[in-house]
């Protein structure tokens, strides 16, 4: 969706059979495919074991599919667009009914694999290089927000809330609603645009704190401030409550509105913070922690079983 080039989204119909046409060697035991839309979809053989790491079922397809036609289509062809929607859902149960084992990156995107797939799943966090960020003992004056500068992060919610405040905030990240963003900023509000990987370390290591206002599958930079023992104010939604423990880890708001996350922001502010804690917490989605738990998934997923391959067979019939 937002974050998709024009591109991109215009080969979206193209792109099952283009994950169809991928073709793993046949003596494979194991596929363990990273999937938010069609990689599922990969061609493996009878007697190899595929497992999908789902960072979410195809969102533009199912929860997001009405927002999707609104924001990115144009209305005239809302209706063949709509049908297409329908053909491509279908191939994406298709697609996920071959999966032998799915991990889910939280207990939300858990939720969505029964609700569109009705497949159980396992969840597991997504890995944090915890010992690769690092804790400043002086905090600086201002406050974070990482992300893309679009609808669905809501940068606009974290801007007009620290307008109000009139503390400090530092936007990280390009999108197309950057101009508008600057427009409406106040002085205190700092753009920086896209920023490599060991500025984002930096900032948060030294941010009082990171305002997280989009509704994510996990929320990657919420588990990577807590790593850099800053703490999070987060909307209390999508995998953001999984990561943030209200008291310890930060504060949860009710509501994706300007004045809640000011209010949130003035809570964490009268909190105490102890960066340690708040970067041992962050231990529990440490990188080791996700090899150890997928590896055993994998092998237990090579031991058990396979899922029908039908779809598979009748396509490497069709070649013949």
């Amino acid at each position: 969706m937002a974050g998709r080039s024009a591109s991109s989204r215009r080969c979206t119909p193209l792109y099952p059979n283009a994950a169809r046409a991928l073709r793993v060697p046949p003596d494979t035991d194991v596929v363990l495919a990273s999937t938010s839309a069609f990689i599922k979809g990969i061609g493996v053989a009878e007697h190899t074991a595929l497992v999908a790491y789902c960072h979410s079922p195809t969102r533009y397809l199912w929860d997001w599919s009405d927002r999707y036609l609104q924001e990115e289509v144009p209305a005239p062809l809302h209706g063949v667009v709509r049908d297409l929607m329908g053909r491509l859902r279908e191939t994406d149960r298709v697609f996920a009914a071959r999966v032998d084992r799915w991990i889910a990156n939280s207990r939300v995107v858990a939720e969505r694999i029964q609700r569109y797939y009705g497949r159980e799943s396992e969840v597991v966090y997504p890995p944090v290089d915890v010992d690769s960020f690092r804790v400043e003992k002086d905090r600086g004056d201002f406050w974070l927000f990482v992300g893309r500068l679009s609808s669905y992060k809501r940068a606009d919610v974290a801007v007009r809330a620290f307008n109000d405040l009139g503390m400090r905030l530092i936007v990280v990240g390009e999108g197309r609603e950057r101009a508008a963003l600057e427009r409406v900023a106040s002085e205190n509000v700092v753009f920086t645009g896209r920023a490599d990987d060991a500025t984002v370390r930096d900032l948060l290591g030294s941010a009082r704190g990171l305002v997280f206002p989009a509704e994510d599958d996990f929320g990657m930079v919420c588990a990577e401030a807590l790593a850099s023992g800053a703490p999070v104010v987060a909307l209390a939604a999508g995998g953001a409550p999984e990561i943030v423990r209200p008291g310890e880890d930060g504060v949860l708001v009710s509501a994706p509105e300007a004045r809640a996350f000011a209010e949130g922001v003035l809570e964490a502010e009268r909190m105490t913070f102890d960066p340690t804690a708040l970067r041992n917490g962050a231990r529990r989605f440490d990188v080791s922690r996700f090899r150890e738990r997928v590896r055993v998934i994998v092998d237990e997923a090579n031991a058990s079983p396979r899922r029908s391959r039908e779809m598979d067979q009748d396509q490497d019939q069709e070649e013949e």
